[in-house]
């Protein structure tokens, strides 16, 4: 008996420190979930973080647990998942959803077909769903991803819609995966990420059609960045656009589409129609528009009585003075603006390009976010300075960003835009970058004697001055004082005083 029970009792030690060992590796795994609820919202950020099928299960019982959620964002993107089917089981349940963000790109699923209309189901149940972000990149086949979006086309309350398809193979007619998107026809807001999918002109007519079918949008946003679809594209694309001409805001990302001057024509003839926008993004840059195709843009913007908040990305080759003075003239005589991005460097606009915009952001003094981006525009100190009256002349500004890198500045020009920080109204956000300007020690420490004046009133500022003639004493000096400053971010480097002979 004595034996027994010393056998009975080293079993039971055998089994509850097997107990705890697994408890303990459950926990660990667990452990590394995130996932935070606050009342009815669930927020599980989960992306890139290299998770496995494993880590599914607890993901699933936090949503199992919480049937009353009304938000769920979960970002379970760049990870080693094969299989989101309990995930998707345990979404279906959650009855009460209205807004939901799901990213699930980048992983390695098996069974692809089957996981497609696990999701599709789920979405059917979202009854009260009205608001989606969807991020399926370089994941789902055409025919999955037909499935899926056949499912999510059921939800008759969505009016909110995000679709995230970066890096999809959607030449030939994989844009006809899309078209069940046309039955929302409850839908006022729309975003198509197409993102290096291999599209072409030929696939434009797909686009267009979905245009055509859709209802009636207040915002419409396509990115188109890295694709192929050149000037007959552009005028395809031109004419789904035109059937959703009643849009308040729109954006439209074409960067290093080759569409050209003649495809910009075509383009913003219709978005000059668009006379109810509120809200426009231009990106048009590396598309070779010329000085053709910025004169379309100024005459398109002429257009608008309405505009708020507006960016222009025309930062393009073979692009100069006259496209440059047609869109900031335009910029100039557009009824207040709210917020103001302009992205137009590599044009060398010179000294009366930095004059023009001056000029511009006197007649928009009330901004409440500045974006300037000049790269390589070469406007000297004499520009810089009339740029930086334009900044310090603004009333409302809550957010400032400033590139004025390569513009042939030394330290009188970047000291009159960092003053120009300094003297600015009430930014709670600045972005400054001088970098590639001979610049020397003196001048960049007298800049940031300037920019900590700033730092009591601003939240974050983040500071550039790379390949100046910064040398490495005065490198080590700033960075002693203010690389631990915690709401400033800086980016010092050194290079040979040669390059500067």
């Amino acid at each position: 008996m004595g034996f027994s029970s010393l056998l009975n009792k080293l079993l039971w030690t055998i089994v509850v420190v097997l107990i705890a060992y697994n408890l303990q590796l459950y926990t660990k795994s667990s452990s590394s979930v995130r996932f935070e609820i606050k009342g009815d919202e669930i927020t599980m950020i989960n992306d890139g973080q290299q998770l496995k099928d494993s880590h599914i299960k607890s993901l699933s019982d936090v949503l199992n647990k919480n049937p009353q959620t009304t938000k769920l964002n979960a970002q379970l993107s760049i990870n080693a998942f094969t299989n989101f089917r309990d995930f998707f089981s345990s979404l279906e349940k959650l009855s009460n959803l209205n807004e939901l963000t799901l990213s699930l790109g980048n992983n390695p699923i098996v069974d692809e077909l089957e996981q497609a209309k696990s999701l599709s189901q789920a979405l059917v149940k979202l009854t009260k769903l009205h608001s989606l972000n969807l991020g399926i990149d370089s994941i789902f086949n055409n025919q999955s991803r037909e499935i899926i979006l056949s499912g999510l086309s059921k939800v008759s309350g969505l009016t909110q819609l995000r679709v995230s398809l970066i890096n999809s193979d959607l030449s030939g007619d994989g844009l006809k995966s899309l078209y069940p998107l046309t039955e929302l026809r409850n839908l006022k807001s729309l975003e198509l990420l197409l993102v290096g999918s291999k599209l072409k002109e030929e696939e434009m007519k797909h686009l267009q059609t979905i245009l055509h079918k859709l209802p009636k949008l207040n915002k419409l946003n396509l990115n188109l960045y890295a694709n192929k679809i050149q000037i007959d594209g552009a005028i395809t694309l031109s004419g789904g656009l035109f059937q959703q001409r009643q849009l308040k805001e729109f954006g439209i990302d074409l960067y290093f589409n080759n569409i050209t001057a003649n495809g910009t024509e075509s383009l913003m003839g219709v978005v000059g129609s668009m006379e109810n926008l509120t809200s426009l993004n231009l990106g048009l840059e590396f598309n070779y528009i010329t000085n053709e195709g910025g004169v379309q843009v100024g005459k398109a913007l002429s257009q608008f009585k309405n505009l708020k908040d507006l960016s222009v990305n025309a930062a393009t080759k073979n692009f100069g003075w006259d496209g440059y003075e047609a869109i900031v003239g335009a910029i100039e005589k557009l009824p207040p603006l709210d917020n103001l991005e302009l992205i137009i460097g590599i044009n060398k606009c010179g000294l009366p390009g930095a004059e023009l915009l001056k000029k511009a952001l006197f007649k928009h003094d009330k901004l409440k976010s500045l974006k300037i981006n000049f790269l390589e525009n070469y406007v000297g100190d004499a520009g810089a300075t009339f740029i930086a009256e334009g900044i310090q002349y603004q009333k409302n500004l809550q957010e400032l960003k400033v590139n004025m890198n390569f513009n042939s500045l030394s330290d009188r020009g970047a000291l009159e835009l960092a003053r120009a920080v300094k003297n600015a109204k009430s930014p709670k956000v600045v972005d400054f970058r001088v970098s590639q300007n001979q610049i020397t020690d003196k001048g960049i420490k007298d800049i940031f004697v300037l920019l900590e004046q700033a730092l009591p009133k601003v939240n974050q500022m983040e500071v550039e001055l790379l390949n100046t003639a910064l040398t490495n004493a005065t490198r080590d000096d700033i960075e002693l004082k203010y690389g631990k400053v915690e709401n400033l971010q800086i980016r010092l480097n050194t290079i040979p005083p040669s390059n500067w002979e």
